[in-house]
């Protein structure tokens, strides 16, 4: 089977076309700020460099500022692991909303007006769970972080822990 000939008129209507798409999809990035390079972030950890692609409006931290963070007032600990793992032992003041869940705890959270911060963790860096809590959260409270490193980085550096019931919401 043969194909058509194209005509000058054809080649004409095509790079038209092309242009106008390549002009429209140029000034949709511009006016909707949405970037052709996304942001990106190094996060350092003890052996590991980690290049994060700036997800939003949560900020990823690391050890040394989650240690910070923690201590300061109005601040919510999150746990997005599973109930079953939040169990058998947490970060000390963490409460668990899994991350299958959360959506549902989002409602009674934005209730809470003395909660200023709040901090998401999950199993460790290559977990995102506490990554997409914590994106969700932004829309809630003014400061919202997600300790890139997790329950696996807390543990490694002998940090004490919680075994009990703890805080669900």
């Amino acid at each position: 089977m043969r194909l058509p000939e194209l005509t000058r008129k054809d080649i004409r209507d095509i790079l038209t076309i092309f242009a106008a798409v390549t002009l429209l999809t140029g000034f949709h990035f511009i006016m909707t700020d949405f970037p052709l390079f996304p942001e990106t972030k190094e996060l350092v950890g003890d052996d590991k460099t980690y290049t994060l692609i700036n997800p939003g409006m949560a900020h990823a931290v690391d050890y040394n500022t989650f240690q910070r963070l923690i201590v300061m007032d109005s601040t919510l600990l999150v746990d997005t692991r599973s109930r079953e793992l939040y169990l058998e032992g947490h970060i000390p003041g963490a409460v668990n909303i899994p991350d299958e869940e959360g959506d549902a705890s989002l409602s009674r959270l934005e209730q809470r007006q003395d909660i200023h911060r709040v901090i998401t963790y999950c199993d460790g860096d290559e977990c995102m769970s506490s990554i997409h809590l914590a994106e969700k959260l932004a829309f809630i409270f003014p400061e919202v972080y997600y300790f890139f490193g997790g329950w696996e980085l807390w543990l490694e550096k002998d940090n004490p822990i919680e075994k009990d019931e703890g805080t669900t919401f």
